[in-house]
């Protein structure tokens, strides 16, 4: 896709809490994905216990005498999304991983059952014990990992959250209080065609898209035939030039949204962007309403339960802590029991914090693409991009096998134009979009622009 990606524009909540959805049974394994996340929505990423085979390891932190090795800490990194590693420290992870521990030490004390848990993601999914493990070894979790998050989730429920409820007026008080959360706002539902000015003039692209238009609105029923023939979006030909409606503050080019909502229904004109020209068909439009309390009453009562059972449980866990000897060799290093491992966990958590002066990494490191993208990741640049995107794809290329080592960050969700909560928080508007030295810079960059940014030598 050559502009820019879109919010959804169906129902808007709060942005802030009221925007959780309920999870839809697509397929069996979109439906545990989404199971596993809600069942550790408290414990952020998936337990693993320790092994015999990693006893020999460096050691990260003490729980009550019991360690934890650099081993089960890497483990946990590679079973996280990648939205997840993109905004978490492993300094964060380890003190997950700490509380995960402790939770897990209570709720195996109180004899907390999972078999009926268990029955019931079968009996409600309509599958066997072999089916889950099958689902759940193919996102690298075994049955016993997944029972132990159960015994947790179950736990916290009959304990810590059991008093927790959201009232009816609660529900009535939030939604008063913002209005605004509640608007839809005005949607077009447009197709379009593009030609690109790429390898051609302005004269010519504008030339050619004029041509186009006339042969439209001689017969606008050959609309998709156009498509197929001139447009030059990879990501809306197949579908006759269509994207999803989207509303004024969606994240499509300004120009392009301009020309759509411009436009009378069945009315189609001609756009300039950076991309090219653009000949756009306002297919429909969808005045901006305010959404019913009815409509979004269980999303409100969902999202309030959640941020107060948020407020209960850190206030637990660390009445957990304060009971507990532990030892985190991130935050004390010179702590003796973490004696041998203090070199190693120094270069763990620093790794974020270096920010080498270019001449010695130019004089320490090979001129390659790995040694310029290893300068890049070390100086914490990031570049933001969708899987469908042809610019993202593009600038893959340039890189060749060293982008592996580029700190890229997924912002769209499959099957889905929604973007990420990553990428929505970041405020990105296009793909690819590089953040360097803390600031965005949209559209493909060449690796001279790229050296420049951010001071890493090619």
């Amino acid at each position: 896709m050559i502009y820019l990606t879109r919010k959804k524009t169906t129902r808007k909540v709060s942005k802030k809490r009221v925007s959780r959805k309920k999870v839809q049974k697509k397929s069996k394994a979109k439906y545990f994905g989404l199971a596993i996340i809600f069942i550790a929505t408290f414990l952020a990423y998936i337990f693993l216990k320790p092994s015999e085979e990693i006893v020999n390891d460096e050691v990260v932190a003490f729980v009550n005498g019991e360690p934890i090795y650099l081993a089960e800490l890497e483990s946990e990194l590679s079973k996280l999304p990648p939205q997840l590693l993109q905004t978490l420290d492993q300094k964060t992870i380890l003190s997950q991983l700490i509380d995960k521990k402790l939770l897990l030490v209570k709720a195996l004390e109180t004899s907390v059952d999972v078999d009926e848990s268990i029955n019931l993601i079968l009996e409600s999914n309509n599958i066997t014990v072999e089916e889950l493990i099958t689902n759940l070894e193919s996102q690298g979790i075994s049955m016993e990992d997944f029972k132990n998050q159960l015994r947790i989730f179950n736990y916290l429920n009959q304990t810590v959250f059991s008093d927790i409820s959201i009232s009816d007026e609660e529900l009535v008080e939030y939604y008063e209080l913002n209005p605004s959360s509640f608007i839809v706002p005005e949607t077009v539902f447009a197709k379009h065609i593009l030609v690109s000015n790429n390898n051609r003039t302005n004269e010519e692209a504008l030339a050619l898209i004029n041509e186009i238009k006339a042969m439209f609105e001689k017969n606008n029923s050959i609309f998709c035939e156009l498509v197929t023939q001139y447009s030059e979006d990879p990501g809306s030909v197949a579908n006759c030039g269509e994207y999803p409606a989207f509303g004024r503050d969606s994240n499509f080019v300004e120009e392009y949204k301009e020309a759509a909502f411009s436009n009378k229904i069945g009315e189609a004109s001609i756009a300039k962007t950076q991309f090219g020209y653009h000949l756009i068909w306002s297919i429909e439009k969808t005045p901006e309403r305010i959404v019913e309390l009815n409509e979004v009453k269980e999303q409100i009562r969902t999202a309030l339960l959640f941020e107060k059972q948020k407020e209960v449980f850190n206030v637990y866990i660390k009445e957990l802590r304060a009971e507990t000897d532990i030892i985190n060799c991130f935050e004390t290093p010179n702590v003796e029991l973490c004696g041998s491992e203090k070199e190693e966990t120094e270069k763990i958590t620093e790794t974020k914090e270096i920010t080498s002066e270019n001449e010695d990494f130019s004089e320490e490191q090979p001129n390659s693409l790995e040694s310029f993208a290893d300068c890049l990741t070390l100086n914490d640049v990031k570049m933001y991009g969708a899987y469908w995107c042809s610019h993202c794809a593009n600038q893959k290329e340039l890189f060749e096998d060293a982008f592996k080592k580029i700190t890229y960050v997924e912002c769209a969700i499959e099957g889905s134009r929604e973007q990420t909560t990553v990428c929505k928080e970041a405020e990105i508007k296009g793909y690819p979009s590089w953040d360097i030295k803390g600031k965005i810079y949209p559209g493909e960059q060449t690796l001279e622009q790229l050296s420049e940014l951010s001071g890493c030598p090619l």
